[in-house]
């Protein structure tokens, strides 16, 4: 017998986890207060360590300590689903801890006992000289200071790990190591919630439970809970790609305490579960991912949930943010890249590109490697930079001065002259595949042109028929600076460079163009 009882003993392998078991305990007495106490009393020696778990439950009687307490697989909570602890060996973990005296004192139908148990597993049934309220057991253990620093440590993560989601209140405090007595305990207790973008919640008697999307698909976690005490928290993946919590009385752990029983019980959670996911979380999905894709900034966690909802909902139904600010559903972007393609840009809420290619219906989408992806996938098309195959030209914020004006016309008139077919020439911003030219063409001011097409040649058939003068290029700045001296010289220079450009100055364009400078 001696041997079966060390052997309960060491089943715990986590020397802290008679904490769980005596609040459990505490939880099925009734009780709604607990308060953890560790308290040092230092010797020349070493000193004392005591750890106290009192609750004010219904308390025992004699009887139900020598029947219960005192002996091993007895329980009285076998048949109720109400409590959580049921085999009667919950209580021998406070000896996995190696302590020199565990002190129980209890009391109920005007009896007060103290219980004293020793290291050998003896015990003693004493009367309690004062009048108890509940139950008190503590632990006391030899310890240096040091050893004392680790078990508040330990004992406080213990407490947290078992007792985070208790439906009772758990407090914890610890006193120094001089010996003060310790303050006002601390709360333990923390809401049912999942370190995810959003949750879902299920309740009916008995059961709650708690959803969400894993932020990362290769770590989920899964957390199963009695009463809130904690009966395992494992990163097996029961339910792929989702981080949950079951709170539910059906729900137990295995003798061992080190896992939760794969019963009845579990599977009628875990189908619960399975609705939950299926119906709330997937129609929650919708609504977070086009709130998350709508937002300016992203700190991972959109890409994070698109790329969890692509594998769950239907195409239609996802969401991707645009450059210019908002965002699109997966049918729409469709339907735009079947017609302009997929584009996508940096998010610029201003610029003009973007604002002409909305203009005509174009969805531009804000850059993002694993957006893009997912987007290319919904749409069957490969991406494409906006800005590299587009360009767009507009008068600007004001007028074109009278200097840019009068260069402008003069340019048009000399070009024209050598054999250009376009009707307009404007001094003008340029955005996107043309920034960089001194010149280019387009069908019309402030609407977006293929790129090709804008950087075509005016000399040739089906041009665009508005040639823009780029007056942020250097050429153009220095051309307008010139014009104060001589417009003529400036525009003739202009002019002959870019025929050059395209490859248009052969001698008959040249001897044109300088008999019109000259006729100006």
């Amino acid at each position: 017998m001696t041997d079966l009882v060390e052997d309960l003993v060491h089943q715990f392998t986590d020397p802290y986890a008679f904490y769980r078991e005596l609040i459990q305990n505490a939880i099925d007495a009734g009780s709604n207060r607990i308060e953890v106490t560790l308290r040092y009393s230092p010797t020349p020696s070493a000193g004392v360590t005591t750890a106290q778990v009192q609750d004010w439950g219904e308390g025992m009687t004699r009887e139900i300590v020598e029947r219960f307490l005192l002996t091993k697989f007895r329980s009285s909570k076998e048949d109720d689903l109400t409590k959580i602890g049921k085999f009667g060996i919950g209580f021998m973990s406070v000896f996995a801890c190696a302590p020199e005296l565990v002190v129980v004192e209890t009391g109920r139908d005007g009896e007060d006992l103290r219980v004293l148990l020793h290291p050998d597993r003896s015990y003693e049934i004493l009367a309690c000289p004062e009048p108890i309220e509940g139950t008190r057991v503590s632990v006391h253990k030899d310890m240096s200071v040091a050893d004392y620093r680790d078990f508040v440590a330990r004992s406080h993560d213990s407490v947290r790990r078992w007792c985070k989601h208790s439906e009772a209140d758990v407090t914890f405090a610890a006193g120094d190591e001089n010996g003060s007595s310790p303050g006002p305990g601390e709360p333990v207790r923390e809401p049912l919630a999942l370190d995810t973008a959003f949750q879902v919640e299920y309740r009916e008697e008995g059961t709650v439970i708690v959803a969400g999307p894993s932020r990362d698909e290769r770590q989920t976690f899964a957390g199963f809970y009695n009463r809130g005490l904690t009966l395992l928290e494992t990163a097996e993946p029961l339910a792929p790609g989702v981080d949950f919590k079951i709170l539910s009385r059906y729900l137990e752990h295995t003798l061992t305490r080190d896992d939760i029983r794969r019963d009845k019980g579990f599977a009628r959670a875990m189908k619960l579960l399975g609705k939950l996911v299926e119906g709330a979380l997937e129609d929650r999905l919708k609504v977070e991912l086009r709130a998350l894709a709508e937002k300016a900034e992203d700190d991972g966690t959109y890409w994070r949930t698109l790329s969890w909802a692509s594998r769950r909902l239907d195409p239609d139904h996802l969401w991707f943010p645009l450059a210019l600010g908002g965002a699109v559903d997966g049918r729409a972007l469709r339907r735009s890249a079947k017609k302009h393609g997929l584009l996508y840009a940096r998010r610029a809420p201003s610029d003009p590109l973007l604002l002409a290619l909305a203009g005509e219906g174009a969805l531009v989408l804000r850059h993002d490697d694993w957006t893009l992806k997912i987007a290319e996938q919904v749409t069957k098309s490969k991406r494409a930079l906006a800005h590299e195959g587009h360009t767009v030209a507009s008068p600007g914020q004001g007028a074109s001065t009278d200097v840019e004006t009068v260069l402008a016309a003069a340019v048009g008139a000399l070009l024209a002259a050598a054999g250009a077919r376009t009707r307009t020439t404007m001094m003008a911003d340029v955005c996107g595949a043309g920034f960089l030219q001194p010149a280019v063409l387009v069908d019309a001011a402030g609407e977006p042109t293929a790129s090709k097409r804008s950087v075509s040649s005016p000399f040739k058939r089906g041009c665009p028929e508005v040639l823009c003068l780029n007056r942020a290029h250097a050429r153009i700045t220095a051309a307008l600076r010139l014009s104060a001296k001589s417009k003529e010289l400036a525009a003739l220079l202009v002019a002959r460079g870019l025929a050059s450009s395209w490859a248009a100055l052969d001698d008959r364009a040249d001897h044109r163009l300088t008999e019109a400078a000259l006729s100006q």
